[in-house]
């Protein structure tokens, strides 16, 4: 609907997904898994990694490593250019969500921020960012991406802490898609036509 709307109003926009499998990490997710450190689950079209990595920093400092710089270059490609070209991008996932996919699979307490993590403000900042936040039996039942129901109450417990931290708008999903596209519109579209008035 976003989409549709800015286009209306002669906006360039360019629609992506920031969900991947794993490449630069595979080969390190593959030892993990022989030597019982890991599991994964492919949902999505992308792995849902669970490490069980508590007392060995080094190779949880390198899994992050890893996976951050693979959500950099990936994203990176897909992201920068469009927006060096003039485009304005809509991220279905972005900086959040891949700094909860990371400490979901360490099961890390919101409080606690990691080196690796940090390579994620490497990222443009986007001039808007909402989290969709939804029960997380609903969301379970509608798109059963994650394993388990519990998965999703780790991950609704680190967005709703972490989304202030990185400038996230918390937006209420229970409203129809029609009432929540109309509040959100209401900040985006003014952006929009200040925009157009100092082109």
């Amino acid at each position: 609907m976003l989409e549709e709307r800015l286009a209306k109003t002669r906006v360039r926009v360019l629609h992506i997904r920031c969900r991947w499998r794993p490449v630069v990490s595979l080969p390190l997710l593959v030892v993990f898994r022989k030597l019982g450190y890991a599991k994964y689950h492919i949902g999505g079209g992308s792995y849902i990694v669970e490490t069980r990595l508590a007392g060995k920093r080094g190779l949880a400092s390198l899994w992050i490593i890893l996976t951050q710089l693979e959500n950099v270059v990936k994203t990176g490609l897909k992201l920068v250019f469009p927006m060096l070209l003039g485009r304005s991008v809509i991220c279905d996932r972005y900086v959040l969500d891949m700094l909860v996919d990371g400490m979901a699979g360490l099961h890390d307490r919101p409080g606690r921020m990691r080196l690796g993590f940090n390579l994620l403000r490497l990222f443009p900042r986007p001039d808007f960012a909402f989290f969709m936040d939804i029960d997380p039996e609903v969301a379970f039942k509608r798109k059963p991406d994650l394993p388990t129901l519990e998965d999703y109450v780790e991950r609704l417990r680190l967005y709703r802490e972490l989304s202030s931290l990185w400038g996230v708008t918390v937006v209420n999903a229970r409203s129809s898609p029609e009432t929540i596209h109309g509040e959100l519109w209401d900040g985006i579209s003014a952006k929009v036509s200040d925009r157009k008035r100092v082109g």
